[in-house]
């Protein structure tokens, strides 16, 4: 096991950069549609509306609903990293990490709803579909990491099928869509949930987990 110190506690709670990025994008995913006025709504609009360019506060959306909570995801995929002995594959960590900054590039490219082929909306979509990918990938090796070096059996386990989870969230869009119906905005929330459900999850566990913990003086 990893021995303690105020240095691994340090790092231990950078972790909370994963309950962080959640309560932000949530907030922000609420609130910025709420404020609409145009007919906005969740169930037949697509995140990355609220950033579109052109819509209203857009700037201020994808600053703290993409950029922030993508580099917040890198944090604890670096937490993860540094708690972890230097012997363990360093693959799941640096695929979470992508993914985090996958998000941020989402939200520095907004779409452009009335050019989707062009280049800013290309890097959009580039950044989004990464961010799911490169999350989905890290499962299969952050999972057995939680479960040898920390002992959460349980979170450990549940991790591989948050990927899967993801895979069956894409396939029931793609049978919506393919019945000729709008794609349902339901379908990316799911996914976003499942995503900061996890890193939330992982977040909190690593803050709480008391082989970190250093004694008080």
């Amino acid at each position: 096991m990893i021995k303690d110190s105020s240095l691994n506690f340090r790092w231990q709670r950078l972790a909370l950069a994963g309950p962080a990025a959640a309560v932000m994008y949530m907030f922000c995913l609420i609130g910025f549609a709420a404020i609409r006025t145009d007919g906005y709504t969740h169930g037949t609009k697509a995140v990355s509306e609220l950033g579109a360019i052109g819509a209203p506060y857009a700037i201020w959306f994808n600053l703290f609903g993409f950029v922030i909570p993508g580099l917040l995801v890198t944090c604890i995929a670096v937490s993860i990293l540094k708690l972890t002995p230097k012997r363990t594959s360093r693959t799941g960590f640096v695929l979470l990490s992508l993914s985090g900054l996958a998000m941020a590039m989402a939200g520095l490219f907004p779409v452009d709803l009335g050019a989707r082929s062009s280049l800013t909306s290309s890097l959009h979509l580039l950044g989004a579909t990464a961010s799911g990918l490169f999350w989905m990938l890290s499962l299969f090796w952050i999972g057995p990491t939680l479960q040898k070096q920390f002992g959460m059996y349980a979170l450990g386990r549940l991790s591989p099928w948050f990927g899967l989870f993801l895979v069956a969230n894409i396939a029931w869009q793609a049978v919506w869509q393919a019945t000729g119906a709008v794609l349902p905005g339901w379908g990316q929330r799911i996914g976003f949930a499942g995503y900061f459900l996890w890193v939330t999850l992982v977040g909190y566990s690593l803050f709480k987990y008391k082989t970190f913990h250093v004694p008080r003086h």
